[in-house]
């Protein structure tokens, strides 16, 4: 076996010696190092939600949203002013409008130009019963250059359940159906209508006389109150659909007779017929003569002439 030859390792003789084994950095330096962690470590917490921010922002860029957006035909017409009273916005007439209110919205609105007709339908919003005309909302038509061309009262004595509805044409005039170019939505109290002077004879009697194409209504007022109401209506063989006009008055004609407080008489001649109806309001409820409400007694003249004047009727 062969020998294993081993290598020869000089000792150094000088027992004191010193000898390096490792060295040490200058504290000096590992401080500054120390105090430039914990500087960036406090600035990284104290701005991680801007860091966050910017992140995100980068990882979610935001979706471009067009000027002008479109919105479906079949979506309420909003104000363009916000802030504004919304009982003073101007909504341009475009067929099948819709106008929303926290208690109703009023949709499918149409004009017929043809009929002379406005046309619409109104859906109670609330949880509850309403009657509509309570509310006293009109739809007021200006042109295009909103100027007021008519107000029509929206409803007439009508009750509907909650998420129901019921529709209506109102006779508009010629002007309007022609000239329409924006629509209002305007709730209304009795103190927004402008104050009439009725001429009182010596026992403190007035009256105010509506009338349209086919009825005078006659409404006397004592001290300004209401209490008594007539109603003529004519109609000729010449009018259009005489003959079914002739038949549904005749049947309210007599279905008026037979109401307490009211006395209603048809009368048929060669020309074609008229009909007399009194109604007396200390025995009578509030109703309609065909076309006219007859009001609740003790009602100001300021208000039958507004509303009458908002149902298609001229009064003075």
């Amino acid at each position: 076996m062969a020998k294993k030859k081993y290598k020869s390792i000089k000792l150094e003789q000088d027992e004191l010696k010193p000898i390096s084994i490792g060295a040490f950095e200058s504290r000096k330096k590992t401080s500054i190092g120390t105090f430039i962690i914990i500087t960036i470590f406090v600035l990284a917490v104290i701005f991680l939600p801007q860091i966050s921010e910017k992140i995100d922002e980068y990882l979610n860029p935001p979706t471009a949203i067009p000027n002008n957006p479109t919105l479906p035909n079949d979506e309420p017409t909003t104000p363009e002013d916000p802030g504004a009273n919304i009982d003073e916005t101007f909504y341009a007439y475009t067929p099948n409008l819709i106008i929303d209110r926290d208690e109703i919205s009023v949709s499918e609105i149409n004009v017929d130009s043809s009929n002379l007709t406005l046309n619409y339908t109104v859906t109670n919003k609330s949880n509850t019963y309403q009657n509509i005309e309570d509310l006293n909302y009109f739809i007021e038509i200006y042109n295009s250059d909103k100027t007021l061309l008519e107000r029509v009262k929206l409803a007439t004595n009508q009750v509907l359940a909650s998420n129901s509805f019921q529709t209506y044409t109102k006779n508009i005039t010629s002007d309007s159906a022609t000239t329409i170019g924006y629509l209002v939505l305007v709730k209304k109290t009795t103190a927004d209508y402008s104050e009439i002077t009725l001429n009182e004879d010596e026992t403190g009697t007035s009256s105010l006389v509506c009338s349209n194409a086919h009825e005078l209504v006659t409404y006397k007022f004592t001290d300004n109150q209401l209490i008594e109401v007539s109603s003529v209506i004519e109609y000729s063989l010449t009018d259009p659909n005489y003959e079914t006009i002739y038949t549904d008055y005749q049947t309210l004609s007599s279905t008026y007779n037979r109401t307490e407080g009211i006395t209603s008489t048809f009368f048929s001649n060669t020309n074609g017929f008229n009909i007399t109806t009194i109604v007396n309001l200390e025995e009578a409820n509030r109703t309609y003569l065909f076309n006219a409400d007859t009001f609740k007694r003790g009602t100001e003249p300021k208000v039958v002439s507004f509303e009458m004047e908002s149902s298609g009727f001229n009064c003075n």
